[in-house]
């Protein structure tokens, strides 16, 4: 290719354009003989070149973006597509291979070669692009926000030279389209026979308001039979590992079936009325057409094998890329773990796909991408689809053994055989220890109140925990509403660190540079504790303030009784970070926010009544404000210092400020150019005032 020359221009001199046009390009087919790589042909829906207003990036040059649907196909015979869960029950076509096909968008250099050599695959979340805002800090591209200068944010990732790549893997019959949502078309499982595949499965809701009536099926109903379904109701969590108790059937003239994905509750029935606002509801029913899910996990593998490696000229970074890195948030973390422990790491010719990831805000909770009716939406709460999200054993990246099953299996298990292990940077917020125990990806994870032990990372693992931040970070502090939650979201944020941690990443995989020591809490050092009593944790007794020692349980789930509804059996052993004078975390790496605070800052929260009180507040965090003075702070009563006891005066906090974000970069959790813009936050505090 040409210096300069874009992929486009070269193969469709006619279509070259000035910014932004939308093109329907066409089909081209990618079957050069020998391929190794599934994807069997591409079709451009739409080329924007240059794309971002024709903005540069440095030596990089314009980016160009391209909008495609990729088509590609399996061996089911194939050993490592053989433990896809029912792909022996899809539909072949004469060649006797299962066919997929998935949204794919590319932001790339013009030139491929002054690009860096490297993807920076986003993995999906819901269809939804996610990583690019946190690098860019800007939207992610879509039709609305890519054809002009301000959508390309910061250009943190354009000035590196990466080739960015979004593709959908999950089915839009389970998240629904958008405009701007990626999905995959992935094929229905079915009996032998021809006849649908029909199961009783369980979908989990709580409303949190006293009106929603709708209860959204992730399949389809194989009837409307209500004699063949049953729901159930209960206010609270009853268990910490032990039994499902206070469970109440829900009378069927409370609920019915609107279609076969609908199920409608009629939330005024005088049966409802002891139950409040937080109640959660449990539906079991017969599902039928299972979709095989982990067909998504293989249209990413062939994708990148066929971007990295194939050299026809259908490939538009064909001889470009040399390295690829995958990073996800929260479900899309739980991709990558998944798409890791199922052997997908390694492409059809045994090939690394992955030579570096980043698994994000996923704690010790997997993905049911390769389930039979499995939904990889389910995630797990204290007492909302404990029964459907993957909160199982293996939780950690080493091979261990647990300890009420008595089998052997660790998250590289399968990477390691086939020597296909990428370096992985697994990094949580302080959410994640209580809602998606940590504790049990960092220790030997036993149960019945046992004390855990450290466990020690693999040599190709860094486990980083950004302290006392929520799931997702607030925008800004809302003193005047607090939803469900009984006091404000947390605003500390953990994107700067995650930007920084990042590029440790590149620098480990492509460089061999050592990234940055893991932080995270450990029994050893006395930071990883249990969570009661109170004064143990060190969590401070604030005014107004409610401590009660939460955390997400995790049992076995035993099936042996009631397979259409899993019991708690026994439970692993959880421990949470300790909380130092503020209540914030000490171990981990502390944000400026926690170093110089203004406030108590925690990854956990409560609800309030009506909603499940002192119930988590799921995802959610609480912010706690400090006294503005010693006066205030002994009226109240409360024992953490006031905002005017630890700063005399702007000029202190804006130079504790600078010291701690100076050592943040020396320490490489902070990039430079995120530095100065937290300094001039801080000058423009209202701190003395």
């Amino acid at each position: 290719m040409a210096s300069g020359d874009s992929f486009f221009s070269q193969h469709f001199p006619a279509l070259a354009r000035p910014v932004g046009l939308a093109l329907a390009i066409g089909t081209i087919l990618l079957t050069p003989p020998g391929a190794e790589a599934r994807i069997t042909s591409l079709k451009v829906v739409r080329l924007e070149s240059p794309t971002f207003g024709g903005k540069t990036f440095g030596a990089v040059g314009a980016y160009e973006k391209i909008t495609a649907r990729a088509f590609g196909e399996v061996d089911p015979l194939v050993p490592a597509n053989a433990l896809m869960t029912d792909i022996q029950f899809a539909p072949r076509n004469e060649r006797g291979l299962v066919e997929y096909s998935m949204d794919v968008v590319i932001l790339k250099p013009v030139d491929p070669s002054k690009g860096s050599g490297k993807i920076f695959y986003d993995v999906v979340n819901r269809g939804n692009k996610g990583s690019y805002t946190t690098f860019n800090q800007a939207p992610a591209p879509s039709s609305a926000t890519d054809t002009n200068e301000a959508g390309a944010g910061t250009g943190l990732l354009m000035r590196r030279g990466y080739t960015i790549v979004w593709s959908g893997w999950e089915d839009p019959r389970i998240i629904g389209t958008g405009p701007n949502t990626l999905t995959a078309a992935l094929p229905i499982a079915r009996n032998p026979d021809g006849s649908a595949i029909v199961e009783k499965m369980i979908v989990e809701e709580i409303f949190d308001n006293p009106n929603g009536t709708d209860l959204t099926l992730p399949y389809r109903a194989a009837n409307l039979d209500q004699s063949q379904a049953y729901m159930v109701l209960h206010n609270h969590s009853e268990f910490v590992g032990g039994p499902l108790v206070n469970r109440v059937t829900v009378p069927a003239a409370v609920w019915s079936y609107a279609n076969d994905i609908t199920v409608r509750i009629n939330r005024k029935d005088p049966f409802l009325a002891p139950y409040d606002h937080g109640a959660a509801f449990e539906f079991v029913f017969p599902a039928k057409d299972p979709i095989v899910l982990a067909l998504g996990f293989a249209a990413t593998r062939d994708l990148m094998s066929f971007l990295r490696r194939d050299t026809s000229p259908e490939n538009p970074v064909r001889n470009a890329i040399r390295y690829a890195l995958g990073r996800g948030d929260s479900e899309s973390g739980r991709y990558l773990k998944g798409f890791l422990y199922w052997g997908f790491n390694a492409d059809e010719g045994g090939r690394i796909v992955f030579d570096g990831m980043n698994p994000h805000i996923s704690g010790a909770h997997a993905i049911a991408a390769n389930d039979r009716f499995g939904d990889a939406n389910a995630t797990g709460r204290s007492y909302q689809r404990r029964l459907t999200a993957k909160m199982e054993f293996p939780f950690s990246y080493e091979v261990r053994t647990d300890p009420f099953s008595g089998r052997t299996d660790g998250i590289l298990a399968r990477c390691l055989k086939s020597a296909t292990c990428p370096k992985l940077m697994h990094t949580d917020g302080g959410n994640e220890p209580y809602l998606k125990p940590v504790s049990l990806v960092t220790t030997d994870g036993p149960g019945n109140g046992i004390m855990p032990k450290d466990a020690t990372l693999p040599a190709n693992v860094r486990l980083y925990t950004i302290g006392s931040t929520q799931h997702g970070p607030a925008g800004s502090v809302t003193t005047t509403s607090a939803g469900i939650c009984q006091q404000p979201a947390n605003p500390n944020p953990w994107a700067p660190h995650v930007r920084a941690l990042g590029i440790a990443l590149d620098d480990w995989v492509t460089q061999g540079v050592t990234p940055p020591a893991s932080r995270y809490a450990k029994v050893g050092d006395g930071t990883l504790v249990r969570s009661l009593p109170q004064a143990g944790q060190g969590f401070p007794v604030i005014p107004g303030v409610t401590y009660t020692g939460w955390y997400n349980a995790v049992a076995v789930l035993d099936k042996s009784v009631l397979p259409n509804m899993p019991i708690p059996g026994k439970a692993y052993t959880i421990l949470v970070p300790k909380a130092d004078a503020d209540g914030s975390d000490i171990p981990g790496i502390r944000t400026v926010d926690v170093q110089v605070p203004i406030a108590t800052y925690t990854g956990w929260g409560l609800r309030r009544a009506p909603f499940a009180a002192n119930e988590d507040c799921a995802l959610t965090g609480q912010y706690i404000p400090f006294a503005a003075t010693k006066a205030e702070r002994i009226a109240k009563g409360d024992p953490r210092l006031s905002v005017q006891e630890r700063y005399p005066n702007k000029a202190a906090y804006v130079n504790r400020v600078t010291r701690v974000v100076n050592n943040l970069v020396r320490q490489r959790l902070l990039l430079n150019e995120d530095a100065q813009p937290v300094i001039d936050k801080a000058k423009q505090s209202s701190i003395d005032r």
